[in-house]
């Protein structure tokens, strides 16, 4: 209203209908445009081309940015193309498309396209980087299909940035899409009609004209960010199906023979070796910054020794030192993520961990650290494999929840090889587990 108010002031200031007309007469005019069918018919035509510009270019980036992290040669080759796209004005596109094109009427389709492209690769690419690369390795360990970490690992990270890419590359897509068809002159266009309003010095259809292209910038804008939002709402409200059953797996040996392993000028093993047999169950001591967590990446193929040899069973299950929980996920959700147990079987092994009533349906990101850790345990003691190794798993839980949380280990180890990584005595006295000590 302040904005309109200066606006009146300015034209009465001038008082030249044709140099400034106020927001009256411009209302006046629009309202007489919307009244006839060729308005209508105008709109619509410029509306259905820039939204095939702008949905062919959402498809485009998401799909040329889904290429590009995971092929760092296809982003090293597409980065020097989108900053070219996004430097090139309007006015240089639509003179080189009316060469190229047939028809003056898919100019708007191209310029929308490659005004919008750039953004929605650019954002769509750093969401996908910006997935927490400790969750891409939860889900590397646990052996997660394909489709279920871009829905529940890939999906949650990108979504902010497309909805930010949507907001921004709707109005760039109105607003160059109409300059494309005023340019080449796009017969039944809004593009046209401007243009026509320029020939006809008429201001007042200037400036209705105009505030049909805002409007309409605005409301897509508007309802696509509506869209995402009960979207992203929905993506986290539904929990995941089970995991197909793998099969029973047997115990499998968890062995390290002369391993050596540097990290810049630290040598964190020089020739280490250990013998975990398989169905033994072992708890791995050593004080804080000795190596045990780097052991552990060992062990599950997410570092790789400088020398020596690390021999694993197929499928080893695991809790991380970190919790790794899908921060929209209940508890639940992130165990039924890598298990496949029924949903009942896992509300049961949560209950007897001591997470019960709201806690069970609270996302992970609402939980406390000792639930996190206790669902994490979980998790791992659910997931099956010939192995499970865990990483301080009863960090952070008072005396009540430890005994709880080792009790449900036991009761569910079912004879498989168990590693747990400790730096608590007390620990292996609750597992029952014989002590190793790292050097």
């Amino acid at each position: 209203m302040f904005w309109l108010l200066v606006w009146h002031a300015a034209s009465v200031a001038v008082a030249s209908p044709l140099i400034l007309v106020s927001p009256l007469a411009a209302l006046k005019t629009l309202c007489g445009l919307a009244v006839t069918a060729a308005f209508w018919q105008t709109v619509a035509a410029t509306g259905a081309r820039i939204l095939a510009g702008f949905f062919g270019a959402l498809a485009a980036g998401a799909v040329l940015a889904v290429a590009a992290a995971a092929v760092p040669v296809v982003r090293i080759a597409l980065r020097p193309l989108m900053v070219t796209v996004k430097s090139i004005p309007v006015a240089s596109f639509t003179i080189l498309a009316l060469l190229w094109l047939r028809s003056a009427a898919q100019l708007s389709v191209l310029v929308s396209f490659l005004m919008a492209v750039p953004i929605v690769y650019t954002n769509v690419l750093e969401g996908i980087l910006s997935a927490g690369q400790e969750l891409v390795q939860m889900a590397r360990v646990f052996r997660l299909p394909a489709a279920r970490t871009a829905r529940y690992i890939y999906l949650p990270a990108v979504m902010p940035y497309l909805r930010a890419a949507v907001s921004v590359s709707f109005g760039l897509c109105w607003k160059s899409g109409v300059a494309a068809e005023l340019i080449g002159i796009t017969s039944g266009s809004v593009g046209e009609a401007l243009y026509n309003a320029k020939l006809l010095f008429s201001t007042a259809d200037l400036f209705a004209w105009t505030a049909v292209i805002v409007l309409l910038s605005f409301a897509c804008e508007k309802l696509s960010a509506l869209a995402l939002a009960k979207l992203q709402t929905a993506l986290a409200r539904t929990q995941p199906h089970p995991l197909r059953a793998a099969g029973e797996s047997c115990p499998g040996a968890l062995r390290v023979k002369n391993v050596s392993k540097r990290f810049g000028a630290t040598d964190v093993f020089d020739g280490y070796s250990l013998d975990v047999p398989a169905g033994a169950c072992v708890c791995l001591m050593a004080p804080s910054g000795r190596g045990k967590t780097t052991l552990a990446n060992l062990l599950l193929g997410l570092e790789k020794p400088d020398a020596g040899a690390v021999e694993a069973p197929g499928r080893i299950a695991c809790a991380f030192q970190e919790d790794r929980l899908c921060p929209d996920l209940s508890a639940a959700g992130n165990v039924l993520l890598a298990c496949a147990s029924a949903p009942g079987t896992v509300l049961r092994a949560l209950r007897e961990t001591g997470l019960e009533g709201e806690t069970l349906e609270k996302p992970a990101s609402q939980l406390s650290g000792g639930q996190k850790r206790r669902a994490a345990v979980v998790r791992a003691m659910l997931a099956g494999g010939g192995a499970v190794l865990l990483d301080e798993p009863f960090k952070g839980l008072d005396e009540r929840a430890r005994s709880e949380t080792a009790a449900f280990v036991k009761a569910n180890r079912n004879g498989r090889t168990l590693l747990c990584i400790t730096h608590e005595e007390s620990d292996a006295a609750l597992l029952g587990a014989q002590v190793v000590r790292l050097p």
